[in-house]
């Protein structure tokens, strides 16, 4: 407000200094004017004889300081007849007046021609480069004709000194006004500017981050009004962020604790966010650069394609021991633009073993059944088409037939029961019994089954015949799919065992056989659904016998694992629980 003062100050003074001259020169013009035609109409009365020249020179003494100017007169004939110079002569230096009337005579002769032909005349005349002057010319004019011509002129100096007065008035006026108005000026621009910069300080303080910065509200007017508008937008915002800081946790803490992995990177390239799965699934988790996140260039090829193009990469990535599906997408802005992209990595691993097992079941399951309906198929062709010769040969036929029937209702009970442990989410009844009676039992049947392939079977029971918390009946199917497969892969000769072991809390039982024993290859699928061996299948039974003592053991909340060597034989471990436990439903 004060640089507008002083500037009003300065700019009014050099207007009036580049206008006021030329302004006060015209209106002094002007003024010269009705007193040359004053002077006219003496000169008239003079040449029309009613005013002697005596009473004109009287007119031209008693009126000279009020025409305060250099009057001339010349007649008709442009001759000067009447000159009264005492005004220049008191305002001009004494050198000057020598050629005072020589000058004025051919200033005067550039306009005498156009006055006496009946033109005014008003003009700034200059005297080649020594002074100049003011110039009014007016004829004489007696009914009509032109009798002669009067000229006035006086010097621009005068006019020059009073405006020079004035521009000195005007700037002391400009000056003490500007003195005068400061100090008020300096105290009201203070009282408007300091609230003002406390708006300032605090906004830019909120502009930061610092929105516990308050704006004074207590000034009255609008200034009080936008402190309570800065501080109601400080509130609002305040809470905005602190919404946003939580929605971001939040969301930061899900995508951490997702099992899959998740990268992001900016516009440029920049690695953004890593989630821990990353590292879980890569296994590095240092800082060095991209690769060191993920060490896998086409990966980050994949990256900057996405980035590039905007559309979405998917692949398989076989890492160690996985197999990791990759989604790479483009993030987007508002505007559509690609501002980023991020990469979820998920582990496939036990989907794809799960979908390749699923194809193996259905493989399996068509093999173990296509073989029992085509010897069925076979026999009963055979025997339709009359080709059996006799009795003997047909009841052979028929006792096959019964054999492949009822290893086909094997399989489909085994199918079944295996079902009905997978998919009953209900948990096993669980009773008390005495382990050494059930082995008893089961070795009874066993030594006979033995005895008759020539297989030595021994049997070993606990000291102490302990009460156990499980299944009887499932107990007693784990031992007779065990005993099954021992007698089934031992040679003639060979031996099985069947014992206990006493621990704190449990009982563990063991099938020991001294059979064609499982290759270390073998033993992390022997539990599996259809799982041979015998890649043919050549030998007899479903293969689902341990993968449903597997399922059982599993229900009953128990361990089960195997030691096998090839061509020495193998031995089944299973652990019972001394201890009381949950218990639904039997199956």
């Amino acid at each position: 407000m004060i640089g507008t003062v002083v500037l009003y100050a300065i700019l009014n003074t050099i207007i009036f200094v580049h206008i006021a001259n030329d302004l006060f020169i015209e209106m002094q013009m002007r003024e010269l004017k009705p007193r040359a035609e004053v002077i006219a109409n003496l000169v008239l009365k003079y040449q029309q004889g009613l005013m002697t020249k005596n009473e004109l020179d009287e007119q031209f003494l008693v009126n000279n300081a009020i025409w305060n100017a250099a009057v001339y007169v010349y007649d008709k004939q442009g001759n000067l007849i009447i000159r009264n110079e005492e005004i220049l002569r008191t305002r001009l230096p004494r050198e000057a007046h020598r050629y005072i009337t020589p000058v004025l005579n051919e200033v005067f002769g550039e306009y005498l021609d156009s006055v006496l032909t009946g033109r005014e005349v008003i003009a700034t005349q200059s005297e080649k480069n020594r002074r100049s002057f003011l110039v009014v010319g007016e004829p004489v004019i007696h009914n009509g004709t032109i009798t002669g011509a009067v000229f006035l002129t006086k010097l621009p100096e005068e006019l020059l000194t009073a405006l020079l007065g004035l521009r000195r008035s005007m700037m002391v006026s400009a000056l003490g006004v500007l003195l005068l108005m400061i100090f008020p000026v300096y105290a009201l621009t203070r009282h408007i500017v300091n609230p003002l910069k406390q708006m300032r300080d605090a906004a830019i303080n909120m502009a930061n981050g610092n929105l516990t910065e308050q704006a004074n509200e207590d000034y009255k007017g609008e200034f009080g009004e936008l402190g309570r508008s800065l501080n109601y937008l400080s509130a609002r915002l305040s809470e905005t962020i602190s919404a946003l800081e939580l929605e971001r946790n939040r969301l930061k803490q899900t995508i951490d604790g997702l099992s899959e992995g998740i990268i992001a990177i900016d516009a440029v390239g920049n690695i953004t966010h890593v989630n821990p799965a990353i590292y879980n699934i890569f296994g590095i988790g240092n800082d060095d650069g991209r690769m060191g996140i993920i060490p896998v260039g086409d990966i980050w090829k994949d990256f900057d394609s996405v980035l590039l193009q905007g559309d979405t990469i998917v692949r398989s990535l076989k890492w160690k021991q996985m197999v990791l599906r990759i989604t790479i997408s483009p993030l987007e802005d508002e505007q559509n633009h690609i501002v980023g992209t991020v990469g979820l990595f998920r582990d496939v691993t036990e989907s794809e073993r799960l979908e390749q097992t699923r194809r193996e079941y259905v493989a399996n399951v068509s093999h173990e059944l296509r073989t029992p309906v085509s010897a069925l198929r076979a026999l009963a062709e055979t025997l339709a088409d009359g080709m059996a010769p006799d009795e003997d040969t047909k009841k052979r036929y028929y006792t096959h037939m019964v054999h492949e029937t009822m290893r086909l209702t094997r399989l489909i009970d085994d199918l079944l029961i295996l079902s009905r442990l997978q998919s009953d989410p209900h948990a096993v009844q669980r009773e008390a019994f005495k382990i050494n009676r059930l082995m008893a039992d089961v070795a009874e049947r066993y030594a006979i089954l033995a005895g008759e392939k020539d297989v030595r079977f021994n049997f070993t029971l606990l000291s102490e015949d302990v009460v156990l918390w499980s299944n009887m009946g499932l107990v007693e199917q784990v031992l007779i799919i065990l005993l099954d497969n021992a007698i089934k892969y031992t040679p003639k000769g060979g031996s099985i065992s069947l014992y206990a072991s006493l621990e704190e809390d449990m009982v563990k039982v063991s099938v020991s056989d001294t059979g064609i024993g499982i290759a270390a290859e073998d033993i992390s699928y022997i539990f599996d659904r259809f799982y041979k061996v015998d890649k043919a299948h050549a030998t007899q039974g479903t293969g689902l016998g341990l993968a449903i003592a597997f399922e059982i053991i599993q229900r009953l909340g128990e361990r089960i694992v195997v030691e096998s060597h090839p061509e020495e034989g193998s031995t089944f471990t299973f652990t019972l629980s001394r201890n009381p436990g949950p218990g639904i439903k039997s199956l």
